[in-house]
């Protein structure tokens, strides 16, 4: 028995071949009825295909990136924290970084704590700063008040708007926080801080980190603020005014 709550690796190579499913469904189906049979049939087929193949096996896929992410943290949890402030930007913008929360939600139910989260949050952190940093680059009261809604909106988790407002606008921003993104994971990554329950990445989430490990992840947070900021002013603001 598999549970697909929370689940995001199957529902991705569903959709996948429920693309491929319609077009060949969609080829046997007289026009005239393509419109009711076709979406259908489609539906039946993909539908019994992903319970009988497509679910296991992202299951199965989805416990064996917990693994791999597992032996990266066996390697070195600062290393780990290296790779984690690599690819978590990056995965934002694509959309991929839900995959992430089902292997912190196994950690938890099979540990009783998580190292991602933190490293999520600091990922976060770096985002929304350098952001905040940007502001300084815009000469209009309009992009001002995109850069500043961005911000706020980071602050209470959601980084999307901070991502394509903002980074995707100036690249160099991008890089400035996939680095201080890094710098703050490896902090607490070798510090060890871990979380003892799901919370969103968002400021409110600092009271859940109070106990042993509080002052290293504040540690990580300072670094990644201050660092973050001033790359993002020396990247964007400085470099770009050249």
């Amino acid at each position: 028995m598999f549970n697909y709550s929370g689940s995001v690796i199957p529902i991705i190579f569903s959709v996948f071949a429920l693309s491929y499913i319609y077009k060949w469904v969609d080829r046997f189906v007289p026009e005239a009825a393509r419109t009711v049979v076709t979406p259908t049939l489609t539906i039946f087929i993909s539908g019994f295909f992903t319970l009988s193949v497509i679910g296991p096996v992202g299951i199965y896929l989805g416990k064996a990136l917990a693994w791999v992410l597992d032996g990266v943290f066996g390697i070195s949890p600062v290393f780990a924290g290296f790779v984690m402030g690599v690819i978590r930007p990056a995965s934002i913008l694509v959309g991929m970084h839900h995959a992430m929360t089902p292997i912190a939600l196994e950690n938890f139910a099979t540990k009783g704590w998580d190292m991602l989260m933190p490293m999520m949050f600091i990922a976060n952190l770096a985002i929304v700063v350098v952001a905040c940093g940007c502001y300084f680059k815009e000469t209009t009261q309009k992009e001002k008040s995109i850069v500043f809604s961005a911000v706020l909106s980071g602050i209470l988790g959601i980084t999307e708007p901070a991502l394509f407002g903002v980074l995707t606008k100036y690249k160099k921003g991008f890089l400035a926080a996939t680095i201080a993104s890094c710098v703050g994971s490896m902090i607490i990554g070798g510090f060890g801080v871990k979380l003892y329950g799901y919370i969103t990445s968002s400021v409110f989430s600092i009271p859940a980190y109070i106990g042993p490990h509080f002052l290293w992840a504040a540690l990580g947070w300072v670094v990644t603020l201050v660092l973050s900021f001033a790359l993002s002013y020396l990247f964007v603001v400085k470099m770009e005014k050249k």
